[in-house]
């Protein structure tokens, strides 16, 4: 089957259908919120450390705590203002109670880094096991990470403020002074990118590909800026502020950072659906296939063809022509699309033997030299012209994960080869 012109319309839509419905069957909904929460309680925590180490800083390169304070001004407005981080990191304390404080705010600090973990484990959970100590180690380091990041760009700002007053020049520091600030607004979103691509690439038990973990972490820190744009188009922060006084801006914060929840999770189901594309969509045709009565028409549309599949898998066999041999090694598993297969349990020959089964349109076999990973024990012959799908291991074994119903069905089908084996040796040969 050639691609056609609508086939990249097609696929996208078919990602799009299972990101958000993946998105609404493990509920990530409530993991944004419940991440939204978790940012309230560790924001403060985390602030305070990223400000004591921003302190520390500015007296190392002799800088202005002030206004290295005023960089990220807008930030922790909605949390009480900057007196309160300019008194914590005016006094701090030292020795043993501020080592043992500075270890209680990372532990604090790391709550809404445990939120992405739990919603990326959820979406993940049929890809590989979970390692405990990693999981941990992996938590603190991406925490302690971003906070070293955020008081490298509060350093950095202020080392470029330095430099950009000590230009005599006025071309360069007009030039500088016009550059500066349009970089300064890209600072934000690229570290917000490399946030999410260094999650999504680290996170899942099994690591995605390189290039999807781009694709997907591009998409979510566009969109996510895209959103703020519109909120600042839309929404009246002075109103909110003037009703609600400072928690006016607190409720637009959250609600930023709720999106920005909603938003990592769903664009983290994206990735996942383009790393196991081929087995869901397989998982939906077969469902569309064998299911009792009428698919609707967006699934008629979508999944009643898959094209993808045809150019992927399917292999034409013309009658008589054998599909595979008992000893062979390989482990794929066949999808009987179109005709008629026999099985054998010796080699078929010209007015030899019956087939002990025929496999029937819509129903898998050869399985289990995939399932079990064990050479084949018997033949299986094209009794007419038919198309098969030949699925490797791995889109089918993930194809057994995605759909619930499949390993009952797989589990009723091998019931149903048991009890014919069992009726042949009953009868006994040449019976």
């Amino acid at each position: 089957m050639r691609k056609t012109a609508t086939d990249p319309i097609k696929s996208f839509t078919q990602r799009a259908l299972f990101s958000f419905e993946q998105f609404g069957r493990h509920e990530l909904a409530n993991h944004a919120a419940a991440g939204a929460y978790a940012f309230l309680l560790s924001a403060v925590p985390a602030l305070l450390v990223v400000f004591y180490l921003a302190s520390l800083a500015a007296d190392w390169f002799r800088l202005d705590i002030d206004s290295a304070i005023s960089f990220i001004g807008p930030y922790i407005e909605i949390f009480g203002g900057s007196e309160a981080i300019k008194a914590f990191v005016g006094n701090p304390l030292t020795g043993f109670a501020g080592a043992f404080g500075l270890v209680n705010l990372v532990w604090a600090g790391r709550l809404f880094v445990v939120s992405m973990q739990r919603g990326v484990r959820v979406i993940y959970s049929s890809s590989g096991k979970v390692d405990p100590v990693r999981e941990n180690v992996l938590t603190f380091a991406v925490e302690i990470i971003l906070m070293l990041a955020v008081v490298t760009l509060i350093a950095a700002s202020q080392l470029v403020r330095v430099l950009l007053g000590s230009v005599s020049w006025a071309p360069v520091r007009e030039l500088l002074g016009a550059a500066v600030p349009f970089i300064a607004g890209l600072i934000p979103l690229a570290a917000l990118w490399l946030f999410v691509f260094l999650t999504y690439k680290n996170v899942p038990p099994k690591r995605p590909l390189t290039r999807n973990a781009l694709l997907a972490s591009a998409l979510c820190a566009i969109a996510y800026e895209l959103f703020g744009l519109a909120i600042g188009f839309t929404m009246n922060t002075a109103r909110y502020s003037l009703l609600y006084g400072i928690l006016g801006n607190l409720v637009i914060t959250l609600i930023k950072v709720y999106t920005f929840f909603w938003m990592y999770f769903l664009f983290a189901e994206l990735m996942y659906t383009v790393e196991n594309f081929d087995s869901l969509l397989f998982a939906r045709f077969h469902r569309v296939q064998s299911a009792h009565g009428t698919p609707n028409v967006i699934e008629r549309t979508l999944f009643s063809e898959p094209s993808r599949l045809v150019r992927k898998y399917s292999r034409h066999f013309p009658r008589g022509e054998t599909v595979f041999r008992a000893g062979d090694g390989n482990k794929e598993a066949f999808y009987l699309y179109r005709g008629s297969v026999g099985v054998y349990l010796e080699q078929p020959r010209p007015g030899g033997s019956e087939p002990v089964s025929l496999v029937p349109e819509g129903e898998f076999f050869g399985e289990m030299a995939c399932v079990l990973d064990e050479p084949r024990t018997a033949w299986a012959v094209a009794e007419t012209d038919c198309t098969v799908f030949k699925l490797p291991p791995a889109v089918f074994k993930r194809y057994l994960a995605e759909d619930p119903e499949a390993m009952t069905r797989l589990l009723g089908l091998l019931a149903g080869r048991l009890r014919a084996n069992n009726e042949l040796i009953k009868r006994g040969p040449g019976r």
